[in-house]
């Protein structure tokens, strides 16, 4: 399997859409938010827009981005994931999200991919997201190592600041899948089979927004304008249905914390390293 170097510096988009309260809500239902987090989900008042949305518009220019490496998407690994809040997102607007390929390194094991976005709301710029693939099959082509990534890990003699249990539904997946993620892994049993698994599992970006979610409500006061940023390796995959155990340290760097989410039925951590930054 070979992907194109001389892809590096491409772009797309920007992509425009619309968006209103009915997208804002359904991404934080699909999050798992409920009858206590009503100030994400009713129109009247007009609803906080949590601030890992950013990944909802940047979604479909980073894989028009990604397909100009003619890469295999299907051996696509999606390996860690940055939001950076510039300014809270509105309760609607017009969203223009460009995406740019960063870099494409080898990884031996395959080639590791760094898209960047920007996001502009009624032609302000609100967000940023980078993120992180591996093309598996496709290294060894002798290119360069990749830059350092997150080494932000959990005090092992600190206890957490927070920890909480979100239990997540059997329908998870296919809740999140109508934020436009609709990779057949996700809902489709035999795509899961052929893929490995049982059955379909959870998208890792509904895993990093719930984790950004009770980071945000546990550090942050549940206050958007106080995120700053969110970033995460994905460690393991989490089954709809699994029970996830939160837990947020702060660390002596004021504003930061470190973010862990485990699967507390096999106690298998799906995100091992995780850095939120927020205003105190």
């Amino acid at each position: 399997m070979t992907i194109d170097l001389t892809s590096v510096g491409h772009s797309a988009g920007p992509i425009v859409k619309r968006y209103d309260w009915r997208d804002i809500a359904l991404y934080a239902l699909a999050l798992g938010a409920g009858e206590a987090d009503l100030g994400y989900v009713l129109n009247d008042p007009a609803p906080k827009v949590l601030p890992t949305f950013g990944v909802i518009p940047a979604f479909e220019p980073v894989f028009e981005a990604a397909r100009a490496t003619r890469a295999d998407l299907v051996q696509l690994l999606h390996t860690s994931q940055r939001t950076e809040l510039v300014k809270p997102f509105p309760a609607e607007g017009e969203l223009r999200t460009s995406a740019r390929i960063r870099g494409i390194w080898d990884m031996k094991v395959g080639a590791l991919m760094i898209v960047d976005t920007e996001t502009e709301v009624d032609g302000s710029l609100a967000c940023r997201t980078s993120w992180q693939m591996l093309v598996r099959g496709a290294g060894g082509f002798g290119g360069e190592r990749p830059p350092g990534g997150l080494r932000t890990r959990a005090p092992k003699d600190k206890a957490p600041d927070f920890e909480v249990e979100v239990l997540t539904s059997r329908n998870q997946a296919l809740l999140y899948r109508l934020t436009g993620d609709i990779n057949p892994i996700h809902s489709h049993p035999e795509t899961a089979k052929l893929a490995g698994f049982d059955r379909p599992i959870l998208h890792g970006l509904c895993t990093y927004g719930i984790g950004g979610r009770m980071a945000l409500k546990h550090l942050a006061g549940d206050d958007p304008s106080r995120f700053r940023a969110f970033e995460t390796k994905f460690s393991k995959v989490v089954m709809p249905g699994d029970t996830l155990i939160v837990r947020g340290y702060k660390l002596a760097e004021p504003g930061q914390a470190a973010i862990t989410v485990t699967v507390k039925e096999t106690g298998v951590e799906a995100i091992a390293n995780g850095l939120f930054e927020y205003a105190v």
